[in-house]
């Protein structure tokens, strides 16, 4: 008897190794990191958010695509497109301020729930809290993760995106890199697709 309730011990024991190595390799994959920056949007919990969400960087990415496509002088106006068109200032710093403000505005959602209301700057047509009132970027929603493609330390992520807005599906490709045992995204990769369909359904609307 005492035998068979060791073997029993024994058994649990390994059960229980093995769960532990399960759950601790599942929370060093994109997934896992996946799912806590949706729960830390979830939670308005900033802190755990950037952990997993590189904002400047994301925000950098973004920024840096659109300015540099036809979508720029939608996403920005009659001013910002003068701006970035007189040479008065250079293009960086622009990307800079833009990206600037839109990471602010992404830690203010993230955190209230909510976007500041407009500073009056010349940068405000294309802050996320302008962007929002024409696009409904609040109403935007993860859908399903559609695939997680690992290449070394970098992932690619697929993921379907619902607009409440527009009542739209949208595909949208983002990377993470590997943090030595938590994965961050860091870019999406198809900035100008995503805010081009938007803007082309903002049309869309209009004319309706």
């Amino acid at each position: 008897m005492a035998r068979v309730v060791r073997i029993i011990l024994i058994a649990l024991v390994a059960l229980a190794v093995i769960a532990g190595g399960g759950f601790w390799y599942w929370t060093t994959t994109p997934a896992y990191s996946l799912e806590q920056i949706r729960d830390a949007v979830r939670e308005h919990n900033l802190s755990k958010f950037q952990m997993y969400f590189s904002v400047d960087e994301v925000a950098e990415s973004m920024v840096k695509d659109l300015l540099a496509s036809p979508v720029r002088k939608t996403l920005g106006g009659e001013m910002l497109e003068r701006i970035l068109s007189s040479g008065m200032v250079s293009q960086t710093t622009v990307q800079h301020e833009v990206a600037s403000s839109i990471a602010g505005d992404i830690k203010t959602l993230v955190d209230t729930g909510s976007f500041a209301p407009p500073s009056g700057s010349n940068f405000d047509k294309a802050s996320m809290g302008t962007l929002d009132q024409r696009l409904g970027i609040k109403t935007i929603s993860l859908t399903k993760v559609q695939g997680i493609k690992v290449d070394g330390n970098t992932a690619t992520v697929t993921m379907l995106l619902h607009s409440g807005k527009f009542d739209t599906d949208l595909p949208l490709v983002g990377e993470m890199q590997n943090k030595d045992g938590y994965w961050q995204a860091t870019s999406i990769l198809n900035t100008v697709e995503v805010f081009g369909k938007l803007f082309e359904l903002e049309r869309a609307n209009a004319s309706e």
